[in-house]
């Protein structure tokens, strides 16, 4: 029972991410969605500098490596910033639909985001590693967001800053990481408050940007492969397309084994069509194609070869095999029931040619052949099932 209370509200966490992960995809958002994970992040670290400013005002032990009344002073300003960024956020969501907020608070928000860093990072040094970490993270996660030109109208002015507080802090205009006393560390590179804080910077971003970019390239992945599959699949019959079909016919022909090839045109398809309209006519080629799929082996391929017409490609089957299999669709399809939108059945039959590898060496002759036999049921009555090697009078082309 214990174990349960504890699994169950960690297994229903899980299942948010993971739905998250799946069903939002970042790089689809809007660019106000966008921004306002950009200042969420933003309201993060400030959150974190208040945690970490209100630590050394509770510590005395580390008072003697810290500025302290720079830190007090700072403190308010990032309660300050907190608010303003959170006011921020409002905008994202009550002015959605405006225009003028997608192309203005993307701007800001990314602008503030960069004054943010430029701030802080000159605080605790405009070269020490946690902003150099900070910097080169909010560069990427900004480029992967949004649009180069407000990235880069942000990090270049940011760039500049950050070079010039450090040239003038090497040439003693201005002191170099304000926040922290130096001369008390001795040693900065081996001081625990020093060494300490840096981690306490770094580790978040680090975590943040580590999270976000395997967010990104999990859904990346999951479009690629959709993108991958929409080129393979007829998209109103959920079959393969006819690319696809030939990458399969070909593949079929260089394994050196028996295959055979139907080809199957809908009889009377145009009347159904002009009868009940070409919306019930796309319901119908859709009923055909799940009839087709039920009723063929799970090595079979079927697709759709254009128009009312569909093509199965038999793997390790010779024409006797295929022919049965022809006219067990051919049933299939004559027994369908089909209503239309006012409940009146519409009839359906097909008309199939067969033929096999075995009478040719070349994949789409063997598709021709098919093509014939179909040509020749279609002359004598339809809704048949017929096979090449029965046409000892068509010579194939």
């Amino acid at each position: 029972m214990k174990i349960r209370l504890i699994t169950r509200p960690i297994n229903k966490i899980k299942q948010v991410i993971l739905d998250f992960i799946h069903h939002n995809h970042i790089i689809n958002w809007t660019p106000l969605q966008k921004s306002a994970l950009m200042l969420t992040l933003a309201c993060a670290m400030n959150f974190s500098w208040i945690l970490w400013k209100g630590y050394i005002l509770i510590t005395p032990s580390i008072w003697q490596w810290a500025n302290l009344s720079l830190v007090e002073s700072q403190i308010w300003l990032n309660l300050l910033t907190l608010f303003l960024l959170a006011v921020l956020i409002i905008p994202c969501y009550r002015y959605k639909d405006q225009a003028w907020a997608q192309k203005i608070v993307p701007l800001i928000s990314v602008q503030a985001f960069m004054l943010m860093l430029c701030h802080d990072g000159y605080l605790i040094g405009s070269i020490s590693p946690a902003t150099m970490v900070g910097y080169v993270g909010t560069i990427g996660v900004g480029l992967v967001l949004f649009e180069r030109k407000i990235v880069y109208s942000a990090f270049i002015p940011a760039t500049i800053i950050l070079a010039i507080c450090t040239y003038l802090s090497m040439t003693g205009v201005i002191s170099y990481a304000p926040l922290f006393n130096f001369t008390a560390m001795r040693h900065a590179q081996t001081n625990p408050f020093w060494l300490g804080s840096m981690l306490f910077f770094i580790m978040p971003i680090l975590v943040a940007c580590f999270i976000l970019f395997e967010i990104l390239l999990t859904q990346w992945r999951q479009r690629e492969t959709y993108i991958q599959r929409l080129s393979q699949i007829d998209p109103l019959t959920n079959v393969l397309n006819r690319r696809s079909l030939n990458t399969h016919l070909e593949a079929l022909h260089e394994q050196q084994f028996d295959y055979a090839v139907i080809l199957l045109d809908i009889d009377h398809f145009k009347k159904i069509n002009d009868i009940y309209g070409h919306h019930q006519g796309d319901q119908v080629l859709i009923e055909i194609a799940r009839c087709l799929s039920e009723n063929l082996r799970n090595e079979d391929i079927i697709g759709r070869f254009g128009g009312e017409e569909f093509i199965l490609l038999l793997p390790h089957t010779d024409i006797i095999q295929a022919e049965k299999i022809a006219e067990r669709c051919r049933q299939a399809l004559q027994e369908l029931t089909i209503f239309n939108n006012q409940n009146i059945q519409i009839h359906v039959s097909a008309s199939f040619g067969i033929s096999s590898s075995a009478f040719a060496n070349d994949p789409y002759l063997v598709i021709r052949q098919a093509d014939q036999a179909l040509y020749a049921v279609k002359a004598s009555g339809r809704n048949q099932v017929r096979t090449f090697h029965q046409l000892p009078q068509i010579k194939s082309i």
